[in-house]
């Protein structure tokens, strides 16, 4: 059943926005690029008209016009000066503007705080596999455990080694350091190199809070079939974090190496039989281009691919400048110092990840099997809802707004093997995300909101949110996807049937996300006849909400043979006051997987 407070129709504010606005990212270099994007109603021949506000107080404009789905995107690139710029979008000149903002800085005073911050987060992978390895100290003696410990022994090694690591990386960029400190002019052709470090460190920092949460998750799910599942998804996360820790290793050794490479126009005669074998070299000492990891298919060596970006696109008017020739001649002198510097690093990184695939191999195949069991399978359930308002003339009931909402994931149950007794407690959970969002709205009918354009017209457009999920669950998802999910389930399993009950979701869908948006433009004697542009956003459930109705209670379990099978098919219609909400749910899991689905 449904909220009663959502059965009635909202009144459109006039004061909101007449178009939405973000502003990506937050946070730009000087001379950086910022993407200005959103939904506005697509009049033909009217822009949606952007105003930036730099620091000083000096105003641009740009236009931008939305598609035939109402999406509008501009690219703004005057940002020479570093604080805080102001965004305003609008469509016409009474309607209210949509705000944001964006701050562009220089980040090559924070080399040194790069670094810490690298440095801390290659402790956080130390103290990851440590929280495992709690995990697992708990269980029961057996050949199993004493095998898994073992491999977590050498997993606990090789991380501790990371910290130490933050000494190469320091040492590059000392490097870089000195050439700007030699030479003031060498900061306009470094600054791009320094500006995408300071990306990777606040890409490291977000991601620091997400594994610490999973930490936490790991220490507190102490029960033995617990205890082997996180740690068994907690050692997914080790090759996902030692992508983030490789990153900036990755991009300095091949920064250096293609500034080394590069030419320079005045020198390029002279220097060329000095390091010609050097940087003929050089490509045999950088990492591989990509590399698969354990479990997550996460490619590795895309930062050689920027490096190299970022030295082939300096403007040719700098590299005619004696900085360019200074800044290469340079690098060209301490490169071997960068390269055998970075290949250590990357080596215990590299071995890292490969243990950490082991373990992770070890402990689905072996060490679960030694005391669990467990029901897994995929589902997909969906919520279909129907809002109605008052009646119209001829009593019948307003639809005035409709949406779906379709989620799909992994329902993963597990108890002690052979537990004695007539009942079996399970633990687990739903995870996966949102793959399906459907909307439409009827507001502007005659018996609603409709008498506002009596003698005229109503022209619109309805969005609903754009599905990005893949609904595989785990920490990637958590981390990069609005619309990803993890709801712990607890129960019993007795006499041929599962009970289930949902605790609080973990991670669930982001409000300010799932939100479907109308704009609209109204041409009417209220108007004067003149366009009269807005917006207006309507929210969606989450999936604990769509579980909640569909995916607890009793399951019936089957068996046949040594294997057996939790399974749901079912279509559930609840009314509430002015609303109605229709789900259905597919599920099926087995212990062991169903037909051999992992």
């Amino acid at each position: 059943m449904l909220p009663a407070s959502r059965g009635s129709a909202q009144a459109l504010d006039p004061s909101e926005p007449s178009v939405t606005l973000t502003v990506t990212p937050s946070e730009i270099p000087v001379n950086g690029t910022i993407t200005l994007a959103g939904l506005g109603y697509p009049q033909k021949g009217v822009p949606v008209s952007i105003t930036v506000t730099n620091p000083t107080g000096a105003a641009s404009t740009l236009t931008a016009t939305p598609d035939k789905s109402g999406r509008y995107s501009a690219t703004f690139r005057q940002t020479p000066v570093t604080g805080s710029y102001a965004v305003s979008a609008r469509i016409g000149t009474k309607s209210t503007p949509a705000a944001g903002t964006f701050t562009v800085r220089t980040y090559l005073i924070d080399i040194d705080d790069d670094v810490a911050d690298n440095k801390k987060f290659l402790e956080e992978g130390a103290d990851f596999v440590a929280a495992v390895k709690k995990g697992v100290d708990n269980l029961p003696d057996s050949p199993a455990r004493t095998e898994m410990e073992t491999k977590l022994d050498a997993l606990d090694d090789q991380t501790k080694q990371f910290a130490d690591q933050a000494a190469h990386l320091g040492a590059a960029l000392d490097h870089y350091k000195s050439l700007v400190s030699q030479n003031p002019d060498a900061a306009t052709i470094l600054q791009p190199f320094f500006d995408h470090l300071a990306q990777l460190d606040e890409q490291e920092r977000a991601q620091t809070k997400q594994y610490a949460a999973e930490i936490q998750e790991s220490e507190r799910n102490l029960q033995t079939c617990d205890a082997i599942d996180h740690a068994t998804t907690g050692l997914k996360a080790v090759p996902e974090m030692i992508a983030a820790i490789k990153k900036p290793y990755d991009f300095v050794l091949n920064f250096t190496i293609n500034m080394a490479k590069s030419e320079v126009p005045s020198a390029a005669a002279t220097d060329a039989g000095a390091v010609g074998k050097l940087v003929k070299d050089l490509p045999k000492a950088a990492s591989k281009p990509t590399e698969s990891l354990a479990e997550n298919e996460i490619e590795l060596g895309s930062e050689s691919e920027i490096a190299e970006q970022i030295v082939s696109h300096v403007p040719k008017a700098l590299r005619e400048t004696p900085a360019w020739a200074f800044v290469v001649k340079e690098t060209k002198s301490f490169v071997p110092d960068v390269v055998d510097g970075t290949k250590g690093p990357l080596d215990v990184f590299d071995k890292a990840t490969k243990l950490a695939g082991d373990v992770i191999a070890y402990a689905n195949e072996q060490l679960f099997a030694k005391y669990c069991e467990k029901f897994e399978g995929k589902f997909t359930a969906t919520m279909t809802a129907h809002f109605f308002s008052k009646p119209n003339a001829q009593g019948v009931f307003i639809e005035w707004w409709t949406y779906s909402t379709t989620i799909q994931g992994m329902l993963t149950l597990r108890y002690p093997k052979g537990a004695d007794g007539r009942a079996v407690a399970l633990s687990g959970q739903y995870e996966g995300g949102a793959t399906r969002f459907t909307y439409k709205e009827d507001v502007f009918n005659d018996a609603i909101y409709g008498k506002m354009a009596r003698g005229g017209r109503v022209e619109l457009v309805d969005v609903a949110p754009a599905a990005t999920d893949n609904a595989s669950g785990g920490m990637v998802n958590d981390v990069v996807s609005p619309t990803s999910f993890f709801v712990p389930v607890t129960g019993q399993m007795a006499d041929g049937k599962v009970t289930l009950v949902l605790g609080d979701a973990r991670s669930d869908f982001d409000d300010s996300y799932a939100r479907a948006h109308t704009v609209y433009v109204v041409f009417a004697p209220s108007t004067l006849m003149l366009p009269v542009v807005g917006h207006f956003s309507l929210p969606y459930t989450n999936a604990h909400f769509i579980l909640d109705h569909i995916g607890k209670g009793d399951f019936v379990v089957t068996q046949s043979g040594e294997s057996m099978t939790l399974a749901r098919t079912q279509d559930k219609t609840l009314p509430g006051p002015g609303n109605r909400a229709e789900y259905t749910i597919d599920l099926k899991a087995c212990n062991p997987a169903c037909g051999g689905e992992k």
